[in-house]
């Protein structure tokens, strides 16, 4: 990790935006953001046009995870993709396992009735069926029972990481017609609605996910922070912030489709203000080193463990205040349960494969 604030796009500056990705995350299920497209802005509740701008988030994550495996991949001389994948998807998968066997069987304890393991995938050998498909991150590609709606994302990200070599090497042999055609989704459900395919699929997310690699590949986040040295710095500052409220706005009569480019702004934005404030992107950087733990928990702390009762009583106060509070004591809640990880994960071991 570097030091210098302005130096590159360094891990600070990545967990620093995974901070403001997973606050995000949780604005977005919290306060119940599904405003339609386009958003009335005038008309609809700050905090709920907040929480469906917030959706920006996966896009985000996504774009992350293509930067970070390429910066990766190229550090080991882009030599062995195959063991460089199968590498990383079992890390992946081994945080998700964990947090699988913890909070399902947690599930039988502190679940609420409806959502008891046994509630949720039935008994029986359908029911070990469908928990079988689930832990493998399956389900929304066979469409079976899900224990947490919010996994849907790891179907997703195992369909990216298997995928890698393949996205990194397209990407960069011909950009110019992979950028695009990872992007005809997104443009397919802007023009004809979502008549195929749900949005919480690994369809939409190819395209963030090679635009990721693409800004690695051609060093264009480090030649970023470059132009944020010196004298014009302020000005490249207002740029971006310009660039970022204009996105959000288009975004805003979008939707979906627009999310990789507002992510991009939201990443540049926060590389120019947050990630240079020593203090604050300290304090960002760690949440964002737990940003995995806390998306895996969080849904269960706010909605299907019997806690929910009391999240239900700050969301529907009649305080704004005690309503704006849901939102630290989850995500103080959710970081606790990320730090009782990391500690099991010292006494549990995943130990990877031997290589020859």
């Amino acid at each position: 990790m570097r030091s210098e604030p302005v130096a590159g796009f360094s891990t600070r500056d990545t967990n620093t935006v995974k901070c403001v990705a997973v606050i995000l995350l949780l604005t977005h299920h919290l306060y119940m953001g599904v405003l339609p497209t386009p958003i009335d802005l005038k008309g609809s509740a700050p905090h709920v046009v907040l929480a469906t701008l917030g959706k920006v988030c996966v896009a985000v994550f996504v774009m992350l995870s293509g930067y970070g495996l390429s910066v990766s991949f190229e550090r080991r001389g882009g030599r062995n993709p195959v063991r460089f994948t199968v590498d990383h998807t079992l890390k992946l998968m081994w945080s998700y396992w964990l947090v699988y066997v913890i909070f399902t069987l947690g599930g039988i304890f502190f679940a609420r009735p409806e959502f008891t393991p046994q509630a949720v995938y039935g008994a029986g050998l359908h029911g070990a069926w469908q928990a079988l498909v689930e832990f493998l991150a399956l389900r929304p590609l066979l469409r079976t029972a899900s224990y947490n709606q919010t996994w849907w994302y790891m179907e997703a990200a195992l369909a990216l990481y298997v995928t890698f070599p393949l996205m990194y090497r397209a990407v960069k042999k011909i950009p110019w017609l992979i950028l695009p055609a990872t992007a005809v989704p997104l443009a397919l459900y802007y023009f004809c609605g979502n008549d195929v395919w749900d949005t919480c699929r690994e369809i939409y997310w190819f395209f963030p996910f090679a635009v990721g690699v693409f800004l690695a590949q051609r060093g264009l986040l480090e030649r970023f922070a470059g132009l944020l040295k010196g004298g014009r710095g302020w000005a490249v500052t207002a740029a971006v912030t310009v660039a970022f409220l204009l996105f959000a706005y288009i975004r805003s009569l979008i939707g979906l489709a627009f999310d990789t480019f507002f992510a991009l702004s939201l990443i540049l934005f926060l590389r120019a203000t947050l990630c240079r404030i020593p203090v604050l992107s300290g304090a960002a950087a760690y949440v964002g080193s737990r940003s995995g733990d806390v998306f895996l928990v969080h849904s269960f702390l706010y909605g299907y463990y019997v806690t929910q009762y009391h999240f239900t009583r700050l969301l529907w106060s009649s305080n704004p205040w005690a309503v704006f509070s849901a939102l630290p004591a989850l995500l103080v809640l959710s970081l606790v349960c990320a730090e009782l990880l990391r500690l099991l994960r010292r006494v549990v071991v995943f130990q990877l494969p031997e290589w020859k």
